[in-house]
């Protein structure tokens, strides 16, 4: 009797399913939910088009917004290690891949990704892009209180990688910042500049509790997974300034807030007031004043009969 070399479909069965659960497995890790795990104050969340105040405990989905109020801030961590402090009255984007879009504010971040099946932080403000290298830990300010009308980045350890989003001077080149470094970004047309070390300003303004190294807080005994089902739909003025942002986020494929909060257009006051700030958010435009639609004229219309009227004499 001839054996049969051919798996069985039982056996083929099992190893496509032990192969997707070894895929899941790399993609969940890759692409970590980050948890909030410490707040000073409750911060505020927009999943998808609601507005709720997540717990202690809370994982955010992708492309969450978390706001953090004027009177404290909060920690974060994803299941790789890596840590996110946010200062008082800051502002970001959660996207996959550990992607954070910081719109304004202060930003403590600590890369612990040490393997290939994780992700790295990426901090993406509206003028420049900060990868910090393995081990490191940088401090970012943004549109901060205090420090507003530059983007900049104190190595606290390890080293990073700094450029400035590309603008008309062509793509930027990556400069690297080591430890105890300092770089700061004025506008999107100028160079990114190196320091030795942060200037007064800079000093000054950051947050107390940015000057103590971040460090993992335990598994959470209590943990949300999914938001909360009362949430409210968001405002204009929850989203205005994210909407009128130059943010690489604004309008890249996955992430374009047109199409996210296109559907809040069915509320009159949101849609009056983007019609009120038209000026500022010109991809708004064609959803608001939609071009009229032509209709194609008949072919019969468009061809002038040879047994028209005015050619038929009695």
């Amino acid at each position: 009797m001839k054996l049969s070399t051919q798996p069985s479909s039982a056996l083929r069965g099992k190893q496509t399913l032990l192969a997707l659960l070894v895929l899941v497995a790399i993609t969940s890790r890759a692409q970590a939910a980050w948890q909030l795990v410490r707040a000073d104050a409750r911060p505020v969340a927009i999943h998808d088009t609601g507005l709720y105040q997540p717990d202690i405990g809370q994982r955010f989905g992708t492309d969450d917004i978390v706001e953090t109020p004027a009177s404290g801030g909060i920690q974060i961590q994803d299941e790789a290690g890596n840590i996110v402090a946010l200062g008082h009255d800051t502002r970001v984007m959660l996207s996959r891949d550990a992607h954070i879009a910081l719109l304004k504010g202060w930003m403590k971040v600590r890369n612990a990704c040490n393997t290939n099946d994780c992700a790295a932080p990426v901090i993406e403000t509206e003028r420049s892009r900060f990868l910090p290298a393995a081990d490191t830990a940088l401090v970012i300010a943004a549109k901060a209180a205090g420090y507003q009308d530059t983007d900049a980045v104190f190595c606290e350890s390890g080293t990073a990688s700094v450029s400035a989003i590309a603008g008309s001077h062509g793509k930027p080149v990556p400069l690297r910042v080591d430890a105890h470094g300092f770089a700061t970004h004025s506008t999107a047309q100028e160079p990114v500049t190196l320091a030795t070390r942060p200037d007064s300003a800079f000093i000054a303004s950051m947050p107390v509790a940015f000057r103590d190294a971040l460090r993992t807080i335990p598994a959470l005994t209590t943990v949300h997974n999914d938001p909360p089902k009362d949430m409210r739909p968001v405002a204009y003025d929850d989203v205005s300034d994210w909407l009128a942002s130059s943010l690489a986020v604004r309008t890249a494929s996955p992430t374009r807030f047109t199409a996210r909060f296109r559907t809040r257009l069915s509320d009159g006051a949101f849609q009056h007031a983007i019609k009120q700030n038209i000026r500022e958010l010109p991809d708004w435009r064609p959803l608001v004043y939609p071009p009229p639609r032509v209709l194609a004229r008949s072919t019969a219309f468009q061809q002038r009969s040879p047994y028209s009227s005015d050619s038929v004499h009695p």
